[in-house]
């Protein structure tokens, strides 16, 4: 199975704690058990998790898998986040738990450049910090994963405007959204179509836009079942019709593969 990507996948807090001011750490090198991420609000410090190491401040984020060995160090006293999560599907409730699925996610550090809106992010945080309650957790929650969004977005829009736009590919985009849905649709058929082999169409494809064209179709199809799930009282064999697969049990593995729930659970749990 192919390892998953930022855009798929969101952050699921654990618990986050402050520190201001800080000196120095009590322990200059530490093992963790779930994901860890350093937030740094003021200051410096140098770090270094296996491969990875430099010195960060305000706006970066130090990001650290469990069970590899964090060191750290304080250069300029430092103000900070500790916020410990697991990786979770954007509609699952349940933890990713093949760590090889995970080995596409930054590690080490990352910068966020739109310091106003982390500012902001960081004030709410510190506001909520004290509090452990469900409905401030709750609320902790949907401010790491506005964090991670900002993350997405910005490492998307640097992307965009490193690569020109493939005038062929995004006809490729085109005719992938209008034939998605077709059972009969075949990637080798728009291959020829576009005049090239499938392995050039597939790696041209993803180099514009991070991507396999298989993946942006299966994206397709299931954010339509989705959206029909939840919109409609259909059974699984007439969505797998309508979105572009062969029959219910075919789609339901794909499905559960994809979001580790099977369709009727994913509608039971969030169909209101």
């Amino acid at each position: 199975m192919e390892p998953y990507g930022p855009a798929d996948v969101v952050p699921q807090l654990v618990h986050v704690l402050y520190w201001d001011r800080k000196e120095r750490f009590l322990i200059d090198t530490d093992i963790y058990p779930a994901w860890v991420m350093f937030a740094v609000c003021e200051g410096i410090f140098d770090f270094r998790i296996g491969d990875h190491g430099g010195s960060a401040t305000s706006g970066d984020l130090v990001i650290c898998p469990p069970g590899v060995p964090l060191w750290r160090e304080v250069v300029r006293t430092l103000s900070f986040f500790v916020i410990h999560f697991h990786w979770n599907l954007p509609d699952s409730r349940q933890t990713i738990g093949e760590t090889s699925r995970l080995s596409q996610l930054p590690q080490g550090k990352v910068t966020l450049r739109d310091s106003r809106r982390l500012s902001s992010t960081y004030q709410y945080l510190h506001d909520l910090w004290p509090k452990r309650d469900k409905l401030h957790r709750r609320r902790q929650n949907l401010l790491l994963n506005d964090m991670w969004l900002q993350y997405c977005l910005e490492t998307e829009a640097a992307r965009k405007l490193e690569k020109p736009a493939d005038a062929l590919m995004q006809k490729a985009v085109r005719l992938l959204e209008a034939r998605a849905y077709d059972s009969r649709f075949s990637m080798k058929l728009l291959s020829a179509e576009l005049q090239l082999s499938p392995v050039q169409f597939t790696r041209r494809f993803k180099s514009q836009f991070g991507k396999t064209p298989t993946d942006f179709v299966v994206n397709l199809r299931l954010d339509k079942v989705r959206q029909m799930l939840l919109e409609t009282s259909y059974p699984l064999d007439q969505i797998a019709e309508l979105c572009g697969y062969e029959n219910g049990f075919y789609l339901s593995r794909v499905f559960s593969k994809k979001f580790e729930m099977s369709p009727s659970m994913y509608r039971s749990v969030h169909q209101i």
